[in-house]
């Protein structure tokens, strides 16, 4: 039965002398105005769950961009590579304000695989 058939029906229900068919007809009426109510709240949440899903990618997005710009277009220390100089066994400037072998080699592996350009040899920059 299509809406046209349903709502012919319900009108005849209403109009019908016998009460309790009047009653079953309001019934299905205030049945059918809860589930509309419920289906335009549920789309409007799903909706604004979008909303707010978009929202948040846009806000990481930005926020990446920041992080490039205030970095200067290298990317900061995370991860991986926040542990490669972590690994490195703490070592204290000699006397004279060297760092170890090992020491400047992890800084070095760490800078080349954040795209700078150190040389083999000397303190890295």
């Amino acid at each position: 039965m299509d809406a046209h058939g349903i709502e012919a029906l319900l009108a005849w229900a209403e109009n019908h002398p016998a009460a309790s068919i009047h009653t079953r007809a309001a019934r299905v009426r205030s049945g059918l105005a809860e589930l509309t109510e419920r289906r335009a709240a549920e789309d409007a949440q799903r909706e604004a769950e979008e909303r707010v899903a978009k929202a948040k990618a846009e806000l990481e997005a930005a926020q990446a961009r920041l992080r490039e710009v205030k970095t200067g277009g290298r990317t900061a220390p995370n991860g991986k590579d926040a542990t490669l100089l972590a690994n490195v066994p703490a070592t204290t400037p000699d006397a004279i304000g060297r760092r170890s072998k090992e020491h400047l080699a992890a800084i070095r592996e760490w800078a080349r695989a954040n795209g700078h350009h150190v040389a083999d040899r000397g303190t890295p920059a």
